[in-house]
């Protein structure tokens, strides 16, 4: 198979014009199966484990596309070594255009070419063998599973080894439903992708999972969880403090991710108040806490807040283009 890429300097836009076509929740919908399943994973400075973690994808899954964003050139022509083996489609981004671009460019070219479902997942994220039997399991035992506009899996961090939903919240089903999930392991309907307007460019980088799972349900569209532990996945650089009589953690992200969290945080907080109020109020009340932890425990806490502080003012106030581009 001849090696494809595509250069793309994709536009700051919000994907999902699609065909031009209003989709309705209750059509009937292509359930998911390895032919029918496209997986995209984002890259931005790729490792050499990489090419293991993907292989173990590509085994589940009908194609694989990846979309780089940005990296330097000895990191792209690993990747062009790496996909031709997997024959993978590589989409070059000139520079950083953001997870959510870049999610809507990989789930466009998968539309493109007929898939009805996505498979989102980050580079650093190790997958089970299993994972997509047991997604294609959730949805067959949903009553409506023309509802499900994504369907996430259960994960353990990488840092502690702790599950998403421990095994003493695990029922029966072998799903749960819930408001949010992380992209990295969701499989998004393209049909309810359309229908949604795919994900928020603007957001660039943090909440866009969290924007799509309430756009879609503002939809009428479903967010579920399978129960079973199918991924190990890792969330900034988890390190771990006493604090009074218990132990926590810190994710220790870079300073400028503080702006992104607070500013699209807040900005979801203005936009679903009123239609996910428990939502909301649990979201600001975890991001206190994180900001928190993070003036106690962990370094460059100046560079932190005044990120945060910045993030803070541009979510109450809309303003979007502020280190966009810059990243």
């Amino acid at each position: 198979m001849k090696w494809n890429v595509s250069v793309i300097e994709a536009r700051r836009r919000r994907a999902g014009s699609g065909n031009g076509r209003v989709h309705r929740p209750e059509e009937i919908v292509t359930p998911p199966s390895k032919e029918a399943i496209c997986a995209v994973i984002v890259t931005y400075h790729p490792d050499g484990g990489l090419f293991s973690r993907t292989e173990r994808v590509a085994r589940q899954v009908g194609q694989v596309v990846v979309v780089d964003n940005g990296s330097p050139d000895s990191s792209v022509s690993y990747l062009r070594r790496l996909y031709e083996k997997l024959q993978a489609h590589l989409i070059l981004n000139c520079r950083n255009q953001g997870v959510a671009c870049a999610l809507n460019q990989g789930v466009r070219w998968a539309a493109e070419q007929g898939y009805s479902w996505v498979l989102t997942l980050d580079q650093d994220s190790l997958v089970a063998h299993q994972m997509v039997d047991s997604m294609v399991k959730a949805f067959r035992s949903h009553a409506s599973p023309e509802k499900l506009a994504v369907i996430a899996v259960n994960y353990s961090n990488s840092s502690n080894g702790r599950a998403l939903l421990e095994p003493a919240e695990e029922t029966d089903s072998p799903w749960k439903e819930v408001k949010t999930a992380i992209t990295s392991g969701s499989l998004l309907s393209v049909r309810a992708f359309h229908a949604i307007g795919g994900f928020r460019d603007e957001f660039f980088i943090d909440c866009v999972d969290l924007e799509y799972c309430l756009h879609a349900r503002a939809h009428g569209f479903l967010v579920i969880l399978a129960c079973t532990i199918l991924m190990k996945h890792s969330i900034g650089r988890m390190s771990k403090h006493r604090f009074l009589w218990k132990e926590t953690g810190t994710s220790n992200h870079l300073p400028f991710r503080h702006y992104f969290m607070a500013r699209n945080t807040l900005t979801l907080a203005r936009e679903y108040v009123w239609k996910e109020p428990a939502w909301v109020l649990a979201t600001l009340w975890n991001r206190t806490k994180s900001i928190a932890l993070t003036c106690l425990f962990e370094e460059a806490r100046l560079p932190k807040m005044r990120y945060f502080a910045l993030g803070c003012l541009d979510g109450v106030r809309g303003k979007f283009d502020r280190l966009t581009g810059t990243v």
